[in-house]
């Protein structure tokens, strides 16, 4: 008897069309996780820099004295995915970098008639899927569109 080992070449080649389709459908879905996940660390990155806001205005009573390096509010930091962070009169502007390059997101506090603060905001990113990832995490209900 003669027996045959190892595959034939339309096996492989088969093999090799299902890995690429497989690839094809989850290689987006990766990357669109990847976005989600930098957006979520730009989030987390903004708490610091909220709170000292909050504060400098219930020390201060106006959000025009709430800046960066002062009151209170911390200086920009970059991280993994920000370029930079600046807080002027209160208003904080985020640059993404890496994954969020051409996103920036600025957030606006407006004190209400109790004297609190509500956060309102702008994602502005051309890559669409970022500035609704950004718009989804943040809570903001306008997107730039870059």
């Amino acid at each position: 008897m003669n027996h045959r080992h190892g595959f034939t070449l339309i096996e492989l080649m088969v093999t090799v069309a299902i890995i690429a389709i497989l690839s094809s459908i989850g290689i987006p879905s990766y990357q669109k996780y990847i976005k989600k996940a930098a957006v979520t660390d730009m989030l987390q990155a903004t708490v610091p820099y909220k709170m000292a806001v909050e504060l400098c205005v219930l020390e201060q009573g106006d959000l025009t004295k709430c800046n960066a390096g002062s009151q209170g509010v911390p200086t920009g930091e970059s991280t993994r995915y920000i370029k930079s962070i600046t807080v002027v009169k209160g208003v904080i502007t985020l640059v993404g970098e890496k994954t969020l390059t051409g996103l920036t997101v600025v957030m606006t506090a407006t004190k209400n008639s109790n004297g609190r603060l509500n956060w309102n905001g702008v994602c502005t990113s051309a890559d669409l899927s970022i500035s609704e990832s950004c718009k989804s995490l943040f809570g903001f209900t306008d997107v730039g569109d870059g």
